[in-house]
């Protein structure tokens, strides 16, 4: 039951910092910085609407057109109420910058369909800044982290973008370990990494390469093959090697972690079919301690 009121209370506690900022009361910072900035790319935080930051909250605030997926708009409804808002087309990132034959070797997306998307959007923000208007772009998370929405940096470099931070799932999935990423007991590193795509991959910064330093790694999910990142692991790191999955970090009601090694993390993911909204993480920081237990 006091899980129910804590959910209920944050809302309110969400929607009363949303009401304060659009009728003014919460001072917009960006006033002081020069000239004003027409376009952001906006980090909206990871999981419940209560991760958004102030920051974010003032640029929106103050933006005439927004950019953002249908999930956001049902999340932040109070926030962009009265904008014009535009899909920010998703998948654009794999087409961008690429010569047609490359492009078009990409089977997930459509590079004539993607390509008009880039006309239509580019269309819209620079018919915006022309008329003095603030147009936002708006990501999951920090946008800089296996953002798909990075592109618009370069295509629109011109104007002058500037980029709001935002909390990432991997700050999150930090929280919900309740560990120091960074105080691990043979290495005080942490490489984050994804697996973008299911082609077999062999670069400098493989897996396999990585495990070599046996800094603390952490996964981003895209396409990931447990199994065989385990096998890879496993080359340079000992089977007793701490390993914990974090599901919907950042969801207060639905955030899990599961914990083992390496030896047998896939025995208790066995049957499991693991969401989207996961992240991996290998290192001996998870079983550090400051205090050590008494023998």
């Amino acid at each position: 039951m006091s899980k129910f009121f804590t959910h209920i209370a944050a809302k309110h506690i969400v929607t009363a910092l949303l009401l304060m900022a659009m009728t003014g009361f919460i001072q917009n910072a960006d006033a002081q910085w020069g000239p004003k900035t027409q376009l952001y790319l906006v980090g909206m935080g990871t999981g419940d609407p209560d991760n958004i930051t102030l920051r974010a909250v003032n640029v929106i605030k103050d933006s005439d057109i927004v950019f953002c997926h249908k999930k956001m708009r049902d999340q932040f409804p109070i926030l962009l109420q009265g904008k014009e808002i535009h899909d920010p087309g998703f998948g654009i990132f794999a087409v961008y910058g690429k010569n047609p034959e490359e492009a078009k070797q990409n089977k997930r997306f459509n590079y004539e369909e993607k390509m008009k998307e880039f006309e239509q959007i580019s269309t819209i923000i620079r018919n915006a800044v022309k008329e003095g208007k603030v147009v936002s772009v708006l990501d999951n998370g920090d946008a800089t982290i296996y953002g798909p929405n990075m592109w618009y940096m370069e295509a629109f470099e011109d104007l002058k973008p500037e980029i709001v931070p935002g909390i990432s799932s991997f700050n999150a999935a930090n929280a919900a370990l309740r560990k120091g990423v960074t105080s691990g007991i043979k290495s005080h590193s942490v490489i984050l990494t994804a697996s973008f795509g299911k082609e077999e991959y062999s670069g400098p910064d493989s897996i396999e390469n990585f495990a070599q330093h046996q800094a603390s790694m952490v996964f981003f999910t895209m396409f990931l093959d447990m199994e065989k990142v385990v096998k890879e692991l496993k080359t340079h790191y000992p089977a007793d090697t701490p390993v914990a999955i974090v599901l919907f970090a950042g969801y207060r009601d639905k955030e899990q972690v599961i914990q083992g090694t390496l030896d047998t993390i896939l025995e208790k993911t066995k049957g499991e079919k693991l969401p989207f909204e996961h992240l991996i993480y290998v290192g001996d920081f998870l079983s550090n301690r400051y205090k050590k237990a008494e023998k």
